[in-house]
C-alpha cells in the first residue's frame, strides 16, 4: 500500500499529514501536530481532513496549557507493560494514560 505525504496550512504554517491505504475500506491517517495516529473508514477522510485545521489548533493550545513536566525513570520491562495498558485501555500515548490513573479519584 501506498503512503503518501501531504501538508496542510494553518496560520501560515504547514504541517505535514500522512495518509496509507489500509484495505479497500480504511486509510490510515497520521498527523503528530493534530495528535492523529489511527485508521479510519474511506468515507470519513473528507471529513477529518476538512477539520484537521481545528484539530491541530486544539491540540496546539492542550500542549500550550501543559507547563510542568513530571519524570520518572523504570526498567524496560516496566516501560513496555505500561505501553501495553495504555495501548489495551485504548489511549493515545503513554502521557495520556499516567496522567488519567495517577489522578483517578
Amino acid at each position: 500500500m501506498t503512503l503518501t505525504r501531504h501538508y496542510i496550512s494553518v496560520k501560515g504554517k504547514r504541517y505535514l499529514y500522512t495518509l496509507r491505504p489500509v484495505g479497500k475500506k480504511l486509510t490510515h491517517v497520521e498527523c503528530r501536530e493534530a495528535a492523529i495516529d489511527q485508521e479510519f473508514e474511506n468515507e470519513d477522510i473528507s471529513e477529518l481532513l476538512a477539520l484537521l485545521p481545528k484539530h491541530i489548533l486544539k491540540e496546539q493550545e492542550y500542549r500550550a496549557r501543559q507547563d510542568a513536566t513530571l519524570r520518572f525513570r523504570v526498567t524496560g520491562k516496566e516501560k513496555l507493560a505500561i505501553e501495553k495498558k495504555a495501548s489495551k485501555a485504548g489511549f493515545k500515548n503513554v502521557s495520556s494514560y499516567l496522567r488519567k490513573v495517577a489522578l483517578a479519584k
